[in-house]
């Protein structure tokens, strides 16, 4: 199989792209490539960030752009992560507050489109002329619109917008080559985590405490790509509707075009839903799903909406990150950097929810007969998407010694095929009384 910045190099060649701006939500899937080729990689922005491989992005001195925020988790990355990078450029949006679900770029048109064009002024590449076309290489989808220099765009995490509100005056400046599909970014990761058995071992347990039966319709609340409401389906052999909503357009596009690639028929309904305000009946759904998504919203809202729609005698349940539990990793480790891989990872909004409140909730709310169970999610993959996402924040807790340290057990594990990371996650089912 081949990796991603090989599939992301057949694209650039097939469309006779030597040299190009690139930009960003995360580095991790170009830092191969420029390892591999150096010279392709003419400037790198990075649009809102929340993990940064310094040892490579260092190299690229001012040739690295960072735009971000003033608060938040990936603000306070690119803080820790400037020590190493002195050359960088780096744009704040005052009085942003940033998070991996901010759509940073439709909110701060300017400031991205204001550093891509200092990143192309300071630089004197060739404009192109590939002229407008779509298509796909090596499951790479790529869009290419405008003209000027070469202008790379990969995915920004999980932004609703992605760059679609910036692509038009883009083009304006650059040749601007949109690149998306399975294989990159969050969607990526996604489908990666989705696929571990650890995670499905969870989702198998929480779909055996509901029980549905053949006929009720399931709801997945924050459906991202839709590879749980795949599996959803595969667990219930297609006997049961599923509607998986999300807010995430881009993710709903991709989650609609991987389950027609893999022919699941009329059983899956994609459609777009706040959380916190779900587009349904009182009492008009059987069964209300959710996974790692109460940690991006108002948690009491959302639950409050998953009872609302269920009807009388249906189930919730929702699976939630334990930020309060530490994580589990199985390669033999010194006390100092054991205790900083397997600490908690907190990422959470103000009023999410990503602990064992979720209990509390449960218990408090109009549900009965729950159950309360902690899970936990399993990365076996060390060359999968879910853990390239991981891995890089990780690193950047450690000193020299601790990376020289953890690669070398990364690679003892990876060899002997005894890899194993685990973080915890928290799970509740309820049933919602009879009227």
């Amino acid at each position: 199989m081949k990796a991603v910045h090989e599939r992301i190099e057949a694209v650039l060649s097939a469309l006779g792209v030597q040299r190009a701006h690139f930009a960003a939500g995360l580095a991790s899937e170009l830092v191969p490539l420029m390892t591999s080729r150096p010279q392709i990689v003419d400037s790198l922005t990075l649009v809102n960030p929340n993990r940064l491989e310094v040892e490579v992005l260092g190299a690229l001195s001012d040739r690295l752009a960072i735009v971000t925020g003033v608060g938040g988790l990936p603000a306070k990355t690119v803080d820790d992560a400037l020590p190493a990078l002195v050359d960088a450029r780096v744009v704040r949006v005052e009085d942003y507050f940033t998070a991996a679900w901010s759509d940073f770029a439709a909110d701060n048109p300017q400031a991205v489109i204001g550093t891509l064009s200092q990143q192309a002024e300071a630089r004197s590449l060739e404009s192109l002329s590939i002229g407008e076309q779509t298509g796909e290489v090596d499951g790479i989808s790529y869009r290419v619109s405008g003209s000027g220099p070469a202008l790379v765009l990969l995915p920004l995490l999980l932004a609703p917008s992605q760059w679609e509100p910036l692509v038009a005056q883009l083009g304006e400046r650059f040749q601007v080559i949109v690149l998306g599909g399975p294989h990159l970014g969050m969607v990526a990761m996604l489908e990666s985590r989705g696929s571990e058995p650890g995670y499905q071992r969870v989702i198998r347990n929480v779909v055996d405490a509901i029980s549905p039966v053949a006929g009720e319709t399931i709801v997945e609340i924050g459906c991202g790509t839709g590879v749980l409401a795949r599996f959803i389906a595969e667990l219930t052999r297609g006997e049961n509707p599923i509607v998986a909503t999300d807010l995430n357009d881009y993710f709903l596009s991709e989650a609609r075009a991987l389950a027609a690639k893999h022919r699941f028929g009329t059983c899956l309904d994609f459609q777009s839903a706040n959380a916190e305000a779900l587009p349904f009946e009182d009492n008009s759904v059987d069964v209300a799903f959710s996974s790692t998504v109460m940690e991006e919203c108002d948690a009491d809202k959302m639950l409050a909406e998953m009872i609302r729609v269920t009807r009388p005698g249906g189930r919730v349940g929702v699976v939630v990150r334990g930020t309060d539990m530490h994580s589990v990793v199985s390669m033999p480790l010194t006390d100092a950097l054991k205790a900083k891989v397997e600490a908690p990872y907190r990422s959470v909004a103000e009023r999410g929810c990503a602990d064992a409140t979720l209990y509390d909730r449960f218990s408090r709310s109009p549900l009965e007969s729950c159950e309360f169970f902690p899970g936990l999610l399993t990365l076996r993959d060390p060359q999968g998407a879910a853990w390239a996402y991981r891995e890089p924040f990780l690193l950047s807790l450690l000193n020299a010694a601790e990376v020289t340290e953890w690669h070398e057990r990364m690679a003892e594990a990876t060899a002997a095929g005894t890899f194993v990371f685990s973080s915890g996650l928290h799970c509740a089912v309820g049933r919602k009384p009879l009227e």
